[in-house]
């Protein structure tokens, strides 16, 4: 999802953030600056009308008819913040890029409420951001129950994710009450900036990924599990499988981690 469809499906959706965008807009765009940056700064412009909507209500949502996944992509790709922190972690070399969303996640709030999403997302956060210091990744964006995580190298990424599987896991085996049947995404990219673009189709692309992946599964793109497998001696993949990515004209091969 890019930006501007972004855009319009919030607004469509939701009316009341009309007046907030139009003022957040105002305030930051300069029209002396051209199109690509008017860009980058309606991101950083809309990002906080939407996430604060979200925090407050996590089921706006389900309702806006929208993927946490596909909103952060369609953010993050135009977002200098972001992009600022992808380069740091690649250090000019590739970028283990995952996404992670609750299964589900639309009708759990249906059904729990807004008040126990929110607290659900925030045991969660806490558990991913653990996950992710301990294999130096960094979360790069959240909103709802999305999260951008960004690593330096792909088999780090993996390394996080099945980490992060697995604290779930114990969560949820001292707590039955615990509901978070994650879906996880792992791809890698090498950063190719162009103007304030980078890894705009990895970030993309590992956002739609994640369309394919099962409750309480980690799919691992081709490329990412090729450039992580010598460093992955105790990680058993499952068999092969190659999905179309909407967007894109090619299919991708991706491979499932043994959970067992």
């Amino acid at each position: 999802m890019n930006m501007r469809q972004t855009v319009f499906a919030a607004l469509r959706g939701d009316p009341e953030l009309v007046p907030k965008v139009r003022h957040a807009l105002r305030e930051r765009i300069d029209e002396k600056d051209g199109t690509v940056a008017t860009m980058v700064q309606a991101a950083e412009a809309l990002e906080p009308v939407i996430a604060d909507a979200v925090r407050k209500r996590p089921s706006k949502l389900g309702k806006l008819g929208l993927k946490s996944a596909h909103v952060l992509a369609g953010l993050a790709v135009q977002d200098a913040r972001s992009n600022r922190k992808l380069a740091r972690i690649a250090r000019g070399s590739s970028v283990g890029i995952v996404f992670v969303d609750v299964a589900g996640f639309t009708t759990f709030t249906e059904q729990r409420g807004d008040e126990e999403a929110i607290k659900l997302i925030a045991r969660l956060d806490k558990m991913i951001h653990t996950a992710v210091k301990e294999v130096q990744g960094e979360v790069v964006k959240h909103l709802g129950d999305g999260f951008l995580l960004a690593f330096p190298s792909a088999s780090q990424a993996v390394r996080g994710s099945v980490l992060l599987n697995e604290a779930v896991r114990r969560e949820r085996s001292s707590d039955p009450g615990f509901h978070a049947p994650l879906r996880i995404a792992v791809h890698a990219g090498e950063p190719l900036i162009e103007g304030d673009d980078l890894l705009g189709h990895d970030v993309n692309l590992t956002a739609r990924l994640l369309d394919h992946c099962r409750p309480e599964h980690i799919l691992v793109s081709e490329a990412a599990k090729e450039l992580a497998d010598k460093r992955l001696r105790r990680i058993t993949f499952g068999k092969r499988k190659v999905v179309k990515i909407r967007g894109l004209s090619t299919k991708v091969a991706a491979y499932p981690i043994d959970l067992a």
